[in-house]
């Protein structure tokens, strides 16, 4: 894998540049391939759709965009039989609510094939698809039917992370380069040697602070200097890091990580 090296911040514009958007409908997969919770089945908030810069296209060379998608299971109550057939692909025979089953059985058994389920630590889902080109400039996807896709007299909160709640007019998305980032191509680093000359440099260490690392304050962006809330995760260089402002996601005020490379997700809260 070539090394990197450049970063991208990640703006909000009104202009359609043909690198992606928060809020909206997701592309490339069907209705039926929604991502959906695995704790009440509800059909996932969709938070963004964004273009790979190129040398972070860390899954293989065609697939160039990523989906990002939410489901509050922490705090949202469970529906007994939807994680067993999501996980195990276990059939449920409650004729009461036969739809809803069926709905979701087509998606445990026909999910889009580059899904990825990311549960974080306190329980909460998030689901991350990466995308071909020819998927990343389709139509967008229709929305789950309600009536199906709801257990029946199942209560959906309106602050919840649902595409019925979070289905807003999307916001385009364009890639800046980043200026003189020490920190790219860098695996993230806590605690760094501070003897080595090409060690990870914190934003809020002496040495960040001398190069004043803190102008990538609050940025959503493709490598570089991160900006954790809490900890610095020990991600690889090939990550993105997201803002809450990018698509409403619920991080409790707080920022996002997700390491490309090796699929892992990490966040805090303000």
């Amino acid at each position: 894998m070539e090394p990197l090296k450049q970063a991208y911040d990640l703006e909000l514009t009104d202009k359609d540049h043909g690198q992606g958007w928060d809020f909206g409908r997701p592309v490339g997969i069907t209705t039926d391939q929604w991502p959906r919770s695995r704790i009440n089945g509800l059909p996932m908030a969709h938070l963004w759709t964004i273009l790979v810069p190129e040398a972070y296209r860390v899954k293989g060379k065609d697939l160039v965009a990523i989906s990002l998608f939410q489901a509050d299971d922490h705090v949202e109550d469970r529906v007994d039989g939807v994680e067993d057939m999501i996980a195990n692909l276990t059939e449920v025979n409650y004729t009461d609510a036969e739809n809803f089953w069926a709905s979701l059985s087509r998606y445990a058994n026909y999910r889009h094939p580059q899904e990825i389920y990311l549960e974080d630590i306190i329980g909460g889902g998030w689901t991350l698809i990466w995308l071909t080109k020819e998927e990343f400039e389709g139509e967008a996807t229709a929305l789950p039917n309600k009536e199906d896709s709801i257990y029946p007299n199942y209560e959906i909160e309106e602050w919840s992370s649902t595409c019925f709640a979070k289905d807003e007019p999307a916001q385009f998305i364009k890639h800046v380069v980043r200026i003189d980032d020490p920190n790219v191509g860098k695996m993230l680093d806590e605690w760094p040697d501070e003897d080595d000359g090409n060690a990870y440099i914190p934003m809020f260490s002496e040495k960040g602070k001398m190069l004043k690392l803190d102008r990538f304050h609050a940025k959503s962006h493709f490598g570089g200097t991160a900006n954790p809330i809490q900890a610095i995760p020990e991600f690889s260089p090939f990550y993105i890091e997201f803002e809450e402002t990018l698509g409403d996601a619920n991080m409790g005020g707080g920022n996002g990580q997700i390491d490309l490379l090796n699929s892992q997700f990490d966040w805090a809260c303000g």
